[in-house]
């Protein structure tokens, strides 16, 4: 049967394999910056953030509502890193407990305001991916910029380098 317009034919493999690019791009980002002599601030601002959003949305996704949330903590690079590498493995077990049906309900929480929404898992843990996508990016432009070496974090380098994870 084919799928009707939006729809992903196995959305179970898909969120897997995001779950599991998260946790690799986000070590590799993590030894981007630990090879530079001084990580920019700004890097590091970022690099916390992303993980600490992955954090709070693995919360969310199980049906905690934390709140008031801090989504730009103060982290060095170490917890940050420890934190990226934890975020991405629960994300994975998360989904790989769970049948395509209950990764598409809907949750209730509020955002860092406190307005309320319902939306489907699935839909959560692709911004997961998505948001990190995006601030890695700007972070590999700091490294760049302060003289290093950029990480590869791209999906489909996780891709080309993992031809073994579900869903392929």
């Amino acid at each position: 049967m084919e799928p009707r317009a939006g729809e992903v034919p196995d959305l179970k493999a898909l969120l897997l394999r995001l779950s599991e690019h998260t946790a690799w791009a986000n070590a590799r980002t993590a030894a981007s910056l630990l090879a530079l002599p001084t990580p920019p601030a700004a890097a590091l601002r970022l690099f916390a953030h992303i993980v600490s959003t992955e954090s709070l949305y693995y919360r969310r996704v199980r049906g905690d509502d934390p709140f008031p949330q801090e989504f730009w903590p103060a982290l060095s690079l170490h917890e940050a890193a420890v934190r990226g590498a934890e975020s991405g493995r629960l994300l994975a077990v998360f989904v790989r407990e769970r049948d395509e049906e209950a990764l598409r309900r809907p949750v209730r929480y509020r955002d860092s305001h406190g307005a309320a929404y319902e939306t489907p898992i699935h839909e959560m843990l692709v911004h997961v991916a998505l948001h990190g996508e995006h601030h890695r990016g700007q972070i590999a432009a700091l490294v760049r910029t302060a003289g290093g070496e950029p990480a590869v974090t791209d999906l489909i380098a996780f891709v080309r380098a993992h031809p073994d994870v579900p869903g392929r």
